[in-house]
């Protein structure tokens, strides 16, 4: 199945748990909790675009306060075959945070950010995508980012 413009949008219902981990950036336990979470609910969803026999995934928090923070470089991921973002932003309003995203050569669109259970599965590298996050300019920015391979 295809990605309509390179990727697709999908709301989830998040387990309480994970909000409350979020909300208290209790980072390990959210990254044990989304461990969990990945291979139960998203691995199905993901398996519908791509093949794939393993799953990376990071927490990545920014936020505006960051005087270092800055936009990111547009890259493809290399070798990985499909990319995702779960937002987890439990936060509120937040300025910048969006996800640049283009075939390579083309014009971009930014999206998001996007509110909390919002997943994005995305085309990588493999498929001729690149993409990067923007600053956060204001507020705080909680992502899972994932990306799936061959291995």
């Amino acid at each position: 199945m295809s990605l309509i413009k390179g990727h697709k949008l999908l709301e989830l219902d998040l387990p309480n748990e994970i909000l409350e981990a979020a909300r208290s950036k209790d980072f390990p336990r959210l990254d044990r909790l989304m461990s969990d979470f990945i291979q139960r609910r998203l691995a199905p969803l993901l398996a519908e675009h791509k093949e794939f026999n393993h799953i990376e995934h990071i927490l990545s928090y920014r936020t505006g306060a960051d005087p270092y923070e800055e936009d990111g470089i547009w890259h493809d991921d290399g070798s990985r075959v499909l990319a995702f973002s779960l937002s987890l932003n439990v936060f509120g309003e937040m300025d910048g945070g969006s996800l640049g995203f283009r075939r390579k050569g083309e014009e971009s669109q930014e999206l998001g950010p996007y509110p909390v259970g919002t997943l994005l599965i995305f085309y990588t590298g493999q498929d001729g995508y690149e993409h990067r996050t923007a600053r956060v300019i204001k507020g705080e920015r909680l992502v899972c980012a994932g990306w799936c391979s061959q291995k």
